[in-house]
């Protein structure tokens, strides 16, 4: 299906935050001097309400020029508006743009004919992710580079090192509507898009039109052992080692844990731990933009 962008009223929200600060140096290249309708979102809390206005003032089409966070904070801050959502990749990753097949575009291109394709989302507790939701040892170590000065790739690396020294396996019940399982893990990671982190390929079968969420459970083993399985995973192979890593699939979830946990949704780690969540899927509830 096609749709033109003439005639619509399409906004564009730039965060310069993201690709660790490089979209800062880029985005003027590609907007100033421009007759285009754009916001540019410097301080934290600028994307949400920009959003916001931008429902309220009748936007059509509104293309976030960041990562996957700037498209969860836009997503967030729509409330279910029905407007066309797209994004020009310029985050660290960009997880979520290469599952839906998005490349960088000039920001002219979308309003041109662009396809739309209706995707699912995801949906923890109270708060919709678009890519991915995870919990256990990724997530308590994007918590602690978040709380970290160090950033990049650098304050990465320091945050996993410090991560293994103090991580527990939690043991946690999941019952989907399919299966119950009880298994204490090192990680729990739920895919609507099927690439996590820049790198990892984590629910490789992931499909954002099945109307399923699919789901990666690694069971608690040897920290060691967990390492060595990072490789594997940079192309959905850590699927294979079945004595660890087992894939399924689900509409409902509910995780029920030991103790409290952090989870992030497409990046963003949550303000404070839970001992249960509810995770479910929403079937085809966004118009998404693909150039």
């Amino acid at each position: 299906m096609q749709i033109t962008g003439v005639g619509m009223k399409v906004r564009f929200l730039i965060n310069p935050s993201a690709g660790k600060g490089k979209t800062r140096k880029r985005w003027p290249k590609f907007f100033a001097g421009k007759k285009l309708n754009y916001r540019v979102c410097e301080e934290p809390g600028m994307i949400e309400h920009a959003t916001r206005d931008a429902v309220k003032e009748g936007v059509d089409r509104l293309i976030l020029v960041g990562g996957d966070g700037s498209l969860n904070t836009a997503l967030n801050a729509l409330s279910g508006a029905d407007i066309e959502l797209g994004t020009i990749p310029t985050g660290s990753g960009n997880d979520f743009a290469r599952t839906a097949g998005v490349k960088f575009f000039e920001p002219e291109r979308y309003l041109e004919p662009c396809n739309l394709r209706r995707i699912d989302l995801g949906k923890v507790n109270d708060r919709l992710f678009i890519n991915i939701f995870g919990s256990g040892f990724d997530a308590d170590t994007a918590r602690r580079m978040q709380l970290s000065g160090i950033k990049g790739d650098l304050g990465y690396l320091v945050a996993v090192l410090r991560t293994l020294g103090t991580f527990r396996s939690p043991t946690v019940t999941v019952q989907t509507d399919r299966e119950r399982l009880e298994l204490e893990t090192m990680s729990i990671s739920v895919g609507n898009g099927r690439y996590h982190g820049g790198m990892f390929m984590l629910t490789p079968d992931a499909d954002l039109e099945d109307g399923e969420l699919d789901l990666c459970l690694v069971r608690k083993i040897s920290k060691l052992r967990f390492i060595s399985l990072i490789p594997s995973s940079f192309k959905g192979k850590h699927v294979e080692v079945t004595d660890v890593v087992s894939m399924h699939r689900f509409r409902r979830m509910k995780l029920a844990f030991s103790g409290p946990v952090y989870y992030h949704v497409d990046g963003e780690v949550s303000s404070e731990p839970f001992k249960e969540l509810q995770i479910s899927v929403l079937p085809r509830a966004l118009t998404f933009v693909v150039p």
